[in-house]
């Protein structure tokens, strides 16, 4: 008995809930004219037109989100091979991307190699509206790559805190009376 209230209960709260929530509708707009006792005025100007949306420019550049996990290929034709995907940028000092860091290998990110390219050598190609990178390379060339080391782009350590003087000496006694 308790289960089949606190079931109807439940799904009494999910209906009205959902129906709650798809309330959309917008209170009327008030079409009563306000009394004025005050002498009529000049007439308000007219509302200026909204100003039309500027149109989309192209851009000059990509994303780092639309580099970062596109698949690289090693040619633009139907037999073109998938040799890896970028899984990192290197920026330069000056703000340049001077490497692309791709992955290669492995399966489902597991045994994955990471590899730095230079960025100059990848281009991008379209197809079908489907956009990759495309170096001129084989997947077997970029596996024989060293693999990169994060190391020296990671930030320093914080330096360690100084040390008191002297902690191994002992303490003083007090003097024997």
């Amino acid at each position: 008995m308790l289960q089949k209230l606190l079931a109807t209960a439940a799904l009494t709260a999910l209906l009205t809930g959902g129906a709650m929530a798809q309330d959309t509708q917008q209170p009327a707009p008030d079409t009563t004219a306000p009394a004025t006792t005050a002498p009529a005025a000049e007439p308000a100007p007219a509302a200026e037109p909204a100003p039309a949306a500027a149109p989309m420019q192209a851009a000059d550049g990509y994303l780092a989100t639309d580099v970062i996990g596109e698949s690289v290929y090693n040619g633009t034709g139907d037999s073109a091979e998938n040799i890896g995907k970028v899984s990192d940028l290197v920026i330069s000092k000056d703000g340049q991307i001077t490497s692309a860091i791709v992955g290669v290998g492995g399966f489902l990110g597991i045994g994955q190699k990471n590899v730095a390219v230079d960025w100059k050598g990848l281009s991008w190609a379209e197809q079908n509206g489907d956009r990759w990178l495309v170096m001129a390379t084989s997947k077997d060339a970029l596996q024989a790559m060293p693999e990169f080391d994060t190391t020296p782009y990671k930030p320093a350590p914080p330096p360690a805190a100084a040390a008191p003087a002297d902690q191994t000496a002992p303490a003083p006694t007090a003097p024997a009376n």
